[in-house]
């Protein structure tokens, strides 16, 4: 019975020691980002508090303004300001590595609806 649970004890230990991507919260986004391209146009999104979110698409001067609400496990939702937060809003799939400091969104900009897009954001 000793044995059981020291060993118990130990593979616990393990499982919480490992490193594991979590999604993020809103905390762990807020900052500036940048698109991992070897494309000229990056696209820059940032992240701020209060669910704000400005998005500069490629070598584009305007920016758009955005409320953005994490949802899920795996979601981000986009919102026009004035929709905020019962609205039309854009649903985006979210991954986010803590190891890599990478985030990925898909269907950001979704260019031809037959194909997927994955965008891979570093911190700027």
């Amino acid at each position: 019975m000793k044995r059981l649970f020291i060993s118990s004890f130990l593979i616990l230990m393990l499982l919480a020691a490992c490193n594991k991507d979590e999604f993020p919260d809103e905390f762990s986004i807020i900052g500036a980002w940048i698109e991992q391209t070897p494309d000229t146009g990056k696209v820059e999104i940032e992240f701020r508090s209060g669910n704000r979110v400005f998005l500069k698409s490629g070598s584009q001067k305007p920016v758009d303004t955005l409320r953005y609400k994490l949802d899920k496990t795996d979601e981000l939702q986009l919102f026009q300001p004035a929709d905020y937060p019962d609205g039309t809003r854009t649903y985006h799939k979210l991954g986010y590595s803590q190891k890599k400091k990478e985030l990925t969104i898909y269907e950001l900009f979704p260019f031809v609806p037959a194909e997927s897009t994955k965008m891979v954001f570093r911190r700027k």
